[in-house]
């Protein structure tokens, strides 16, 4: 009943997205293509000047710090602020950031401001990436969320992981100074583009002297105890925490796979990822019209058991035809889970909630990475590289079938709701 149901969505599915959804789209797209700049010229900058393996990982953990220590206070400020303006005012930030940096670095790469510079970006990322996604189910029809997060899924991959990386390698060889003034107007442009979209109101079910009498903490405490307390939301975010341990494991021993198991150079490495990117393309444009033919659990669930198969053929094959095709399956059905398990997330999620949720969520999954590649590292070395990726594809097949199995095949926003809910309010 409930696969019929969604069918019948489908022609609403496909009707125009509507203007302030394009003004949206625009400005992640002129954001990621600046991320994928930045993200690839830092290290560049680092590794011209500070060659040593400990600056280049410094730099690293000091950009995705933020996420550890902001993740969740950003939540509260998207759920009390304007989330345009927090989007507006993150890219705006990311352009004084770089364009300010430009005349030091441009002759000069001292290790400390590099690093200052990824802890500010990484901050302003923090906050946009959160807010973003909080403001999709105002802009768009709750039907609409899988084609528009998808949509949003394409940009960011084709922009931030195929074409930013060469191009700011281009620029690098040309002159520092152009990439960080490139990223810096990319940056910027995704504001003004923002200057188009109406500011969002605030929630009208929380009054502004309950948000200006609620502090940071209880309000962090809210979030979570909606996150903990809402069963679907619970399991899904503890899938998303294991995903995150084997991507990141996974693709931490992907570069010593390529040179050892499959004997590829530095060219067949960039192609192999080149595959993944286009397979996960395939999958922002496959995954919206999945989800009008299948319930959203059942599509993420074996979406997410496809994923771990495809993780372990990666291990077991030793061509490089057959790797490409397994990363390209893998990009396909890592959509597959995302863009559905996104879309179920806005809809569970109460509009004052909508950041919070989004904080708890980027934190289970983008936090858990750092321990992923450490445990693939020592999976490695006690196994090798390939037991990596078939131990790994295993567990994840397992554990999204036991972790998912429980949920209902097609909850609503009414359905399940917390079991301490009326502490939202009391707490």
């Amino acid at each position: 009943m409930a696969d019929t149901a969604r069918q019948g969505t489908g022609h609403d599915r496909r009707a125009d997205l509507g203007r302030p959804f394009r003004w949206l789209w625009g400005s992640a797209a002129a954001s990621n293509a600046g991320d994928g700049i930045t993200r690839t010229l830092l290290p560049l900058l680092v590794v011209a000047h500070h060659p040593e393996p400990a600056a280049v990982a410094g730099l690293t953990t000091v950009n995705m710090l933020p996420w550890l220590l902001f993740a969740l206070p950003a939540g509260v400020l998207v759920d009390r602020v304007d989330r345009r303006r927090i989007v507006l005012g993150s890219n705006l930030v990311r352009a004084a950031a770089l364009l300010g940096a430009m005349p030091v670095l441009a002759a000069h790469r001292p290790l400390p401001l590099l690093y200052a510079l990824a802890f500010v970006l990484g901050i302003a990322e923090t906050l946009a990436d959160t807010a973003a996604p909080a403001m999709l189910p105002r802009l768009v029809d709750e039907r609409q969320l899988e084609r528009a997060n998808g949509r949003l899924s394409a940009a960011q991959i084709l922009l931030n992981e195929m074409v930013g990386p060469p191009v700011a390698g281009l620029l690098a060889g040309l002159a520092a100074a152009a990439a960080l003034a490139t990223g810096g107007m990319l940056y910027a442009l995704a504001a003004l583009l923002l200057v188009g979209l109406s500011p969002l109101a605030r929630a009208r079910h929380r009054s502004a002297s309950a948000r200006a009498h609620g502090g940071v903490l209880r309000d962090i405490r809210q979030g979570l105890r909606f996150v903990l307390g809402h069963h679907t939301l619970r399991l899904t975010l503890a899938a998303s925490a294991l995903y995150g341990l084997v991507f990141s494991a996974t693709f931490s021993m992907l570069v010593l796979l390529s040179a050892r198991a499959l004997g590829l150079s530095g060219t067949g490495y960039g192609l192999l990822l080149a595959a993944g990117s286009l397979g996960a393309v395939a999958g922002s444009w496959l995954a919206p019209r999945a989800a009008d033919r299948l319930s959203t659990v059942r599509l993420a669930r074996w979406s997410l058991v496809a994923s771990g198969a495809a993780y372990v053929a990666l291990g077991l094959g030793r061509q490089p035809v057959l790797a490409a095709l397994a990363l390209a399956a893998n990009g396909v059905f890592m959509m597959g889970w995302n863009i559905p398990v996104m879309s179920l997330r806005q809809r569970l999620t109460p509009e004052d909630l909508q950041g919070r949720v989004m904080s708890v969520s980027r934190l289970c999954s983008w936090g858990s990475m750092p321990i992923g590649a450490t445990l693939g590292g020592l999976l490695a070395e006690a196994l090798s590289v390939p037991a990596v990726f078939e131990v790994c594809g295993t567990v994840l097949a397992v554990g999204a079938l036991l972790l998912l199995a429980p949920l209902r095949e097609d909850p609503s926003p009414h359905a399940d709701p917390p079991a301490n809910s009326d502490l939202l309010d009391k707490g």
